[in-house]
Order: C-alpha cells, then structure tokens, then sequence
C-alpha cells in the first residue's frame, strides 16, 4: 500500500511538473524572461532532488545557462546571437538549417545539464530518450510559428504562443523521463 501511495504521488507530481513548467515557459516567451531563465531550472533541481536525494542533482541547475542564451538567427532587424550566427554562417545563410542546428544545440545543452541523473541513477536509456525528445522538440519545432493560444486565468487573458505551449510541454515530458528513469 505504501509502495502504490508512493508512486501515485510521484505521477501527481510528475502531472503537476509538466503543466507548471509548461506555462513557466509558455509566459516567459512573450513575457518575462526570468521565469524561464531562472524559475524552470529551480522547479527542475527541486524535484529532481527529492526524489533523488543526492546533492549531485544540484547541477541540473545548470540549465539555465541554455534557457539564458540568445538563439536568435541574423537577419535584417537584428544581428543574431553569437550561436545563431556561427550556425548561420556554418549553413552558408541557410535559415532553415541555422534554425535547426541552433536551437538543437540549445536542447543539447539543456540535456547535458541533465547528466548527473543517470550517472547516479544508471538509468541510460531514459536519458537518451528523454534527450531525444529535448532536442528534437527544439532543433524542429521551437523556431516555428503556429499561432495564438488565449488562456483565461483569474479574469485576466495571455496570449501564449502554441510553439512555446508546445516546446515546454514536450521538454518537460523529456526531463521527467530523464528524473524518473521510467525506462531504466
């Protein structure tokens, strides 16, 4: 019985994790950045630290080095960020492929923030899944534009982006596989 309350709270808590990180993330595309710079990777060590209790997991803080680069691409308005040139210039001014390379490389970055999970854990297989989804969800979906998303809280209306609503919601379901090692 104690076994079952364990893992129905820890689903709960994985549930909860998702939809928190999710709008974190989806609020700080058109907001402000400090939530998703500094609060997601908070919500993430957190979590992973109860359920790992090891002070390695620390490190998963780390994230918010990848979620605080610039990722921008050159264009007419704007000089891009330091990565999204080098890939630009990499790709011959191929924005598409500038795009994907660019932001992979930040879904990589954020995956090896990731790292000490499975050395502690040796639960492999899920961190490569899990990584997988991070930086596919990012080198294919995070540049692109799918339109608006209204969502009502308290009276008050945001207007989130759909590619970030899902971005958030597929790299938190990347980084919970990763925590719990549900594939070993």
């Amino acid at each position: 019985m104690k076994d079952l309350l364990k893992k129905i709270s820890q689903t709960l808590a994985s549930i909860g994790l998702i939809f928190i990180l999710t709008i974190l993330g989806s609020v700080s595309g058109q907001g402000p950045k400090w939530l998703r710079r500094f609060i997601i990777p908070l919500f993430v060590t957190i979590y992973a630290y109860f359920l790992l209790q090891n002070w390695w997991v620390l490190s998963c803080y780390l994230m918010a080095f990848p979620l605080s680069v610039g990722y921008g691409i050159p264009d007419a308005t704007d000089e891009g960020s330091a990565i999204g040139r080098f890939f630009y210039k990499m790709f011959h001014n191929s924005e598409l492929w500038a795009n994907v390379f660019t932001r992979g490389f930040v879904g990589l970055l954020i995956s090896l923030s990731m790292l000490a999970v499975p050395i502690l854990k040796g639960t492999w297989i899920s961190f490569l899944v899990g990584s997988a989804l991070i930086i596919g969800v990012w080198a294919l979906i995070s540049w692109k534009s799918f339109g608006i998303l209204p969502v009502k809280i308290f009276k008050t209306t945001y207007y989130l982006l759909k590619v970030d609503v899902i971005t958030y919601a597929v790299m938190s379901c990347g980084l919970i596989l990763i925590i719990n090692g549900f594939l070993g």
